[in-house]
């Protein structure tokens, strides 16, 4: 079941969160930054988010995203953020700002459930077409979104902040959406 997330899910999207990048971003982003990763921290700052999503402040700079969350046997096993477009060049457009599954529930169906609700949501908000990142050599995340009717439009953004070591590279997939 996908739904909106609510405060007291700060601490399931938490831990999704960080397993998630523990296990999907091993050997892309360094082991120091992936080790270094809190569950606490990021229950706190996941509640903060929630806490100024639900207010209709902005989330990710002044842009308001929301969050959905899919349960199984009563258990966050994964969660979507998306809103309108917070890239200037894609004004207009949805973004799904981000999808993690946990690791146990990867490739049972909870991804292309996010997935599709944040395409009818987005739709619903007059978007007829969405963007996301996905870090490169995320192989699974490439195949999963390739799936599921996103193609690579071409567009890179570098980050230079999360991993000192490294710079990371995102590319862009995008899709025209379903109309509701």
């Amino acid at each position: 079941m996908v739904r909106d997330g609510r405060p007291a899910d700060a601490a399931a999207v938490a831990r999704i969160h960080v397993g998630a990048w523990q296990h999907a971003y091993r050997g892309l982003v360094g082991d120091a930054v992936l080790d270094a990763l809190d569950v606490d921290a990021r229950t706190a700052s996941w509640g903060e988010w929630i806490a100024r999503s639900l207010r209709g402040d902005g989330t990710d700079g002044d842009v308001r995203h929301e969050l959905l969350v899919a349960e199984r046997d009563a258990e966050v096993v994964g969660w979507a953020t998306f809103g309108p477009a917070r890239a200037a060049d894609r004004a207009g457009w949805g973004e799904l700002a981000g999808l993690y599954v946990a690791p146990a529930a990867a490739r049972s169906g909870v991804g292309r459930a996010l997935v599709s609700e944040v395409e009818r949501r987005l739709a619903a908000a007059g978007c007829t077409h969405a963007y996301l990142w996905v870090l490169e050599g995320n192989a699974p995340a490439e195949q999963a979104y390739e799936r599921y009717g996103w193609t690579e439009d071409g567009a890179r953004l570098e980050d230079v902040e999360t991993d000192p070591t490294r710079t990371l590279v995102d590319r862009a997939r995008v899709r025209t959406l379903p109309a509701v």
